[in-house]
């Protein structure tokens, strides 16, 4: 087989895998009709994936004449996803394999604590098949920029951790994982995740079925941006009346719906003030026209949905890389 078929190959592989993990299970017609390949094609790759036993079958459809077709769902013991929430003060830890949560805890530590003796110790007592981490900040490469103290700050101690590791480590930033979370339940392109806590705001646009990152991770960083002589994020930070985070709310809302005009808006907060949507709802509609916004309650949920659909999407594309029999 000419390398040229090899990646025609493993692209169809991993859109076949990728097609039951998004579905939760799918049969060979299903995967014929949506990926728009023949049945013998499918049904050869998908016996492939058996073998290999990234895939299995957890039962069968009822008849409409002939066969009862075969369901296929990904195997969960080929990923146990190790997925953590890196905050200034505390971890948050969840265990996934696939749609179980088996093990969810919160871990303390201090500022001058070794992260990475801290999760090489957990990695060790949960043997996962990777790390997904999500942080609160612009990824660049192996480390994340912080502007938490009002001040740069670049931490680099995830380069340290995967060269402690001997599985694949992968670092996100917080909102746009709490977006991918939301995009995996909710399949839909042009549309805004904006996220505003104790420390400032995060944003995110999805497009072509994934968040625009730019060309130096600064795409929805629009804490960063300067109003009234300070960022955003310093707004944020010291506001002191629910009708100033109104403003704030107002201001975020109107540069989202001018610069992107997205299909649907998704909004969290974690903030001492909360979403006051009526009042948000009529100023936007007597500016701006309708616009779909929906309050995301579930937004740590919604994380470690993203951080797990990384993990599990990343393995996949590895396995399939690295498979010197394909």
């Amino acid at each position: 087989m000419t390398n040229a078929l090899k990646q025609i190959k493993k692209q169809h592989l991993y859109a076949i895998i990728k097609d039951i993990y998004l579905h939760q299970s799918s049969t060979m017609n299903e995967l014929s009709s949506r990926l728009n390949l023949s049945q013998p094609s499918i049904r050869n790759m998908v016996r492939y994936l058996q073998d290999s036993q990234a895939i299995m079958e957890i039962g069968n459809d009822q008849s409409s004449g002939g066969r009862c077709p075969t369901r296929f769902a990904l195997n969960q013991d080929q990923y146990h996803i190790l997925c953590l929430y890196i905050k200034h003060d505390m971890i948050d830890l969840e265990l996934r394999y696939i749609n179980e949560i088996v093990v969810k805890e919160e871990i303390l530590y201090d500022k001058n604590q070794d992260l990475t003796v801290l999760i090489e110790k957990t990695v060790h007592q949960y043997n996962p098949h990777c790390v997904c981490i999500g942080v609160e900040g612009i990824i660049k490469g192996d480390m994340y920029i912080t502007d938490h103290h009002n001040q740069i700050e670049n931490h680099t101690w995830i380069k340290d951790l995967k060269d402690k590791l001997k599985i694949p480590v992968y670092l996100q930033n917080d909102v746009k994982m709490m977006h991918q979370g939301r995009y995996f339940h909710h399949q839909l392109n042009h549309s805004y995740y904006v996220h505003i806590n104790e420390v400032g705001i995060g944003g995110s646009y999805f497009e072509h079925d994934g968040p625009l990152y730019g060309k130096n991770g600064l795409s929805g960083e629009m804490g960063l941006i300067h109003k009234q002589g300070i960022t955003l994020n310093q707004l944020i930070r010291q506001c002191q009346s629910q009708d100033e985070f109104n403003q704030y709310v107002y201001f975020i809302l109107e540069m989202i719906i001018t610069m992107f005009d997205p299909q649907l808006i998704d909004i969290s907060i974690h903030h001492q003030f909360t979403y006051q949507k009526e009042k948000i709802d009529e100023r936007l509609k007597n500016y701006l026209g309708h616009h779909v916004i929906c309050y995301d309650g579930d937004y740590q949920e919604m994380l470690f949905e993203g951080l797990l659909y990384t993990g599990v999407v990343n393995l996949m594309k590895e396995r399939i890389e690295n498979n010197e029999k394909i």
